[in-house]
């Protein structure tokens, strides 16, 4: 672990190159553990719980969707290592695949619409995925009110509640992928709804905190769902709320995602407070190059209430590596440094541009 007295101290210009040089060290040995860590056969390793604390012993499980997920968030990262992951794990995605383009989270479990919708996005080269053959898919398992269940199954008096506000998050986005908004422009409403009124609390079943939720917010609307367009600042206004005076968003895994969430709706800290969440991301990386794992989702199905927790110290570490990487290469110029921090203090200053050089995942 780094000492608290480096690399960070110091005002923002004259630390930014210090925060720079970390910043990139902790990306480069973080992709080296994904590296040693991602199965041979593209499988990442998740752990799951008989508790929400993530404590005693855990069975440890390789579903299609964490490496989709996984895949997806390095996506931002343009280094080889990232790619040779990102392939790997495309390979197994597809052999976890059933026609026209469904998966289970695991064997045992029917076909479900998060799986389909983050793995879809994965390997968007498949022809399944490339000439859409899954897209209606979603439509066979939608409630009265357009929004989506959770599992490919006939409607039945435990699932027809099974309405999970991330998971319906998820399928727009890839229905907007696929340039297909039609189906879910009723649960995208719906969402919208939730975000603007600050009402999303518990209408998540999976997914234990409202960030999880914002952040699936604003990735769908990257992907271009239209009834999220309006929502860059209500989205903005809610992740903000969750800051502390420490720069983080909660624990280390929502505080990399909500900065990465925030970065894609053009709402990114600037000066001080970009580099205090960036030195608290920095800070929590262990020496082997990954970030610990923090509870990310649960189950049983509705409704039983949640019980077991699942997390997976790869996914963490990969969303870590993604903020880092959107946050810089920070300007190299001391001057830029300091009008970059200038601008930051200026109500109304300007969004932070896109840096040309790294790619957008999709």
């Amino acid at each position: 672990m780094r000492e608290a007295s480096e690399p960070f101290a110091g005002d923002p210009p004259a630390a930014a190159p210090r925060l720079r040089e970390a910043a990139r060290d902790a990306v480069d040995r973080g992709l080296a553990f994904l590296e040693a860590a991602v199965r041979s056969d593209g499988a990442w390793t998740s752990r799951c719980y008989d508790n929400l604390e993530l404590e005693g012993p855990a069975r440890e499980e390789q579903a299609p969707f964490v490496a989709a997920l996984g895949a997806l968030t390095l996506a931002v990262c343009d280094d080889p290592r990232s790619a040779a992951i990102r392939d790997r794990s495309g390979e197994f995605i597809v052999r976890s695949m059933s026609y026209p383009g469904v998966w289970r989270y695991w064997p045992r479990l029917p076909n479900d619409l998060d799986s389909l919708s983050v793995c879809s996005m994965a390997i968007p080269w498949h022809p399944w995925v490339l000439f859409a053959r899954n897209v209606g898919c979603p439509s066979t398992a939608q409630d009265d009110r357009g929004r989506f269940r959770t599992w490919l199954t006939p409607p039945t008096d435990a699932n027809v509640v099974d309405v999970d506000s991330v998971v319906n998050a998820n399928v727009v986005g890839y229905l907007a992928f696929q340039g297909c908004n039609a189906p879910g422009e009723r649960a995208a409403e719906w969402l919208a709804g939730l975000v603007r009124e600050g009402s999303g609390e518990g209408s998540s079943h999976y997914y234990p905190d409202i960030l999880d939720l914002y952040d699936a917010v604003a990735r769908a609307r990257h992907r271009g769902v239209p009834a999220f367009r309006d929502l860059g600042v209500p989205l903005a206004d809610r992740i903000r709320a969750r800051r502390g005076a420490d720069g983080g968003y909660g624990d280390t895994l929502r505080t990399a995602r909500a900065l990465s969430a925030l970065h894609l709706i053009g709402a990114a800290p600037e000066g001080e407070d970009l580099w205090a969440t960036l030195e608290r991301i920095l800070r929590r990386q262990r020496p082997d190059g990954s970030w610990p794992e923090h509870l990310f989702w649960r189950g049983p199905t509705p409704p039983s209430p949640p019980t077991v927790g699942f997390a997976c110290e790869m996914l963490d570490t990969a969303s870590c590596i993604e903020a880092l990487v959107r946050s810089i290469p920070f300007p190299e110029d001391p001057e830029a440094d300091r009008a970059r921090v200038s601008r930051a203090a200026r109500p109304g200053g300007p969004a932070p541009s896109r840096d040309p050089c790294r790619s957008e995942p999709p």
